[in-house]
């Protein structure tokens, strides 16, 4: 299995979410890893508290077949890239029923080539390149793909976190607004991972590259109606000029001798007012 289709980037929030709703519970609890089409870039995750589970099985359950056919209806960019499950303490490789699954959820979706198969476990120390500590665990990232004897190979997956939530969180504390939920937008043929923050008069649209951090974010100000001088805090910070209704983006000077967590707020900071 090339080093290529063995990578698997996701976006930060995604593992707060498994933390929270798999790694904080005893096992076996999961759900599905969803993201744009055709990369392999997770963005989502779907939790399934229904599964159909023991303390050493994990099978999806109908109501969540029945929620990703509405989250796939109604948002058709987004696609199930496989599914988390968690393990007894000390079993952080696929079983053999996980094995007999994915052979199964392949035989029915070939088209998607691959599936993302991480495993949960309640341990503390990472020891292996594809693995994450989370909070409450360790997640064990693999991707499956089919062989030409109808089976499965499983290969411990080349992963990247792309830290959108962090910073976004932290950018939003000091300013004093919200971020909200991760998505994805297409930029000229390229997929940016999107979020927004709003503020009175404000609205700022941060488009993050799939090399983020290395590579600076698209940052576009629109000014909104709900402008009052006397409390928009956002536009103070700026220091904008809302004569005119504009998007604008805004200049970013992207240093990377700051450090990783600290790059994007100073960018901002250090960004030139815009003329609207």
């Amino acid at each position: 299995m090339s080093g290529v289709f063995r990578h698997v980037s996701l976006v930060d929030s995604v593992l707060t979410s498994i933390d929270r709703h798999v790694a904080a519970h005893p096992p076996e609890r999961g759900g599905g890893l969803l993201g744009p089409l055709g990369l392999p870039l997770i963005t989502a995750f779907l939790p399934d508290p229904d599964a159909i589970s023991t303390a050493t099985t994990f099978r999806i359950s109908p109501a969540f077949r029945r929620a990703l056919t509405r989250i796939e209806e109604t948002e058709p960019d987004l696609e199930l890239k496989g599914i988390v499950h968690s393990h007894a303490k000390g079993a952080e490789h696929p079983s053999v029923d996980d094995l007999a699954a994915f052979t199964d959820c392949l035989r029915l979706t070939p088209w998607l080539g691959r599936y993302v198969t991480p495993i949960v476990t309640h341990q503390n120390q990472r020891t292996r390149d594809h693995q994450v500590l989370l909070p409450h665990g360790l997640l064990s990232v693999f991707v499956s793909v089919p062989t030409p004897l109808g089976t499965v190979e499983v290969r411990p997956a080349r992963v990247q976190i792309l830290p959108v939530g962090r910073d976004c969180t932290s950018l939003a504390t000091t300013l004093g607004t919200s971020a909200s939920t991760p998505r994805t937008a297409d930029v000229e043929g390229v997929v940016h991972v999107t979020v927004v923050m709003r503020t009175a008069g404000l609205e700022l649209t941060l488009l993050f590259p799939l090399l983020y951090p290395t590579q600076a974010p698209i940052v576009l100000a629109e000014r909104t109606d709900e402008f009052d001088s006397g409390r928009s805090t956002l536009l103070d910070r700026f220091g904008i000029d809302h004569r005119h209704h504009r998007i604008l983006p805004l200049p970013l000077t992207w240093d990377l001798t700051v450090p990783a967590e600290s790059r994007l707020a100073r960018a901002l900071h250090a960004a030139p007012d815009p003329v609207w």
